[in-house]
């Protein structure tokens, strides 16, 4: 395998012939680099998968991962794991500072099975920075990479998942009209808009979201509206202006419907988990 240099990972056919986590034997593979870009591009040129987990941040900038059958935003200050074998691709979006751990589930099988996203804490960050500045050929299990990697594992094991966006229903009608609102950031349709603009009934639409996604839309256009305020909460707009772009009536049942989630203000939310990073819908 060449050296790998960030031209490779700016051309998705050069990393699809030339870097396979999967070739190295080392336990963990990082990576460090970043990508100035002016339009969305993959990283990989088609879905594929890892027998290594993949451990995926984003330090500053936007992705989204998309998986067989959903697509998930990576919000600021948060990490994505997704574990051995699981069919994906990564695409990024605009400057990113891209960080990604690939790790060895058969030495680490205590890992998670399941696709996560987390929050990443200023301790997680700082062992996150530090692997990634390391060699495919570090030695893990020795010295104060061990004590490295330890940590990261343990804290993997012990972080509560944050929210995720809902599934999308299958029915292709309602499926590629949803998601023109979802590519540009926008508060879904009422169910009779919904079902005006897809020729498909209420029965159908609930039919297919409780097939789908197990909920009903209403119930899913809630969560939908949950994950679009944590998004906003990333960007400069003020509490009242997101309030507003959610189609709340007032600011106060804004803030009342996101603490009834979340068991605590937008206000507060915003200063906990997030940083100042430019903010990009996803797709």
């Amino acid at each position: 395998m060449p050296e790998i240099t960030e031209p490779i990972f700016r051309n998705s056919d050069l990393l699809n012939k030339h870097f396979d986590p999967d070739a190295i034997k080392s336990p963990i593979v990082p990576i460090y680099a970043t990508f100035s870009h002016k339009e969305e591009h993959s990283l990989r040129s088609k879905m594929h998968s890892h027998s290594k987990g993949q451990l995926v941040y984003i330090k500053s900038g936007t992705a989204i991962v998309r998986l067989e059958n959903s697509t998930y935003s990576i919000l600021p200050n948060q990490m994505i794991w997704i574990p051995s074998g699981m069919i994906h691709n990564v695409i990024l979006r605009n400057n990113v500072d891209f960080r990604a751990i690939y790790i060895d589930q058969k030495q680490f099988p205590r890992l998670s099975k399941n696709f996560e996203t987390f929050f990443v804490s200023v301790l997680l960050e700082e062992i996150i920075e530090t692997i990634c500045l390391s060699s495919f050929h570090t030695d893990w299990m020795v010295g104060t990479e061990f004590h490295l990697q330890s940590i990261l594992i343990m804290k993997m094991q012990k972080l509560s998942s944050t929210p995720q966006w809902p599934a999308f229903p299958k029915d292709k009608r309602v499926c590629n009209y949803l998601l023109k609102f979802y590519e540009k950031g926008e508060m879904f349709p009422r169910l009779y808009e919904l079902v005006s603009n897809t020729g498909a009934s209420e029965r159908t639409i609930h039919r297919l979201f409780v097939q789908s996604t197990g909920m009903s839309y209403q119930k899913w256009r809630q969560h939908a509206r949950l994950m679009l305020a944590i998004e906003l909460l990333s960007t400069n707009k003020s509490i009242t202006e997101i309030a507003h772009h959610l189609e709340f009536s007032t600011t106060s049942a804004f803030i009342s419907f996101f603490k009834s989630y979340q068991n605590i203000t937008p206000k507060k939310y915003r200063d906990l988990f997030t940083k100042s990073v430019s903010y990009g819908y996803f797709c």
